[in-house]
């Protein structure tokens, strides 16, 4: 695995509610066959793992820590996933649809845009615009 610089922007819209925050951190990464490997601390202190395959055009997001506050999200263009989230030992089971991935290279650095809807049951409970860039 070698470091890179990481970008994240992320835009979530809840009802008429939208917020749009950005961050950055030190990533470690690595290239597989098929895509790539990362895995971070977000705000110097919560462990990302993320798994983004090509071919399959899917991003799956291993986020906090087992088992008080953590996330699992899986993400495959046009497909409906189940995640799972954990925040103070209660577990969340909710399903993403993935409605736009998209991987670019250029000069050196990767660029992955996603967008998903988050569900629990039939309830929305939002849509997420996800930008990642490293290099």
């Amino acid at each position: 695995m070698k470091e890179v610089d990481l970008k994240f922007k992320s835009t979530i819209t809840q009802e008429q509610d939208s917020e749009s925050f950005q961050k950055s951190a030190k990533a470690q990464v690595e290239e597989l066959e098929d895509g790539w490997r990362l895995k971070y601390l977000e705000d110097d202190q919560i462990p990302v793992k993320i798994l983004l395959k090509k071919q399959k055009q899917t991003l799956i997001i291993n986020r906090g820590v087992v088992p008080s506050d953590y996330s699992l999200i899986k993400l495959e263009l046009g497909e409906k996933r189940g995640c799972k989230y954990v925040v103070n030992n209660r577990q969340m089971d909710l399903i993403s649809e993935t409605k736009f991935l998209k991987v670019t290279k250029y000069g050196g650095r990767v660029k992955v845009q996603v967008e998903y809807d988050l569900f629990s049951g039939l309830y929305l409970i939002g849509n997420y615009a996800v930008t990642l860039i490293f290099s």
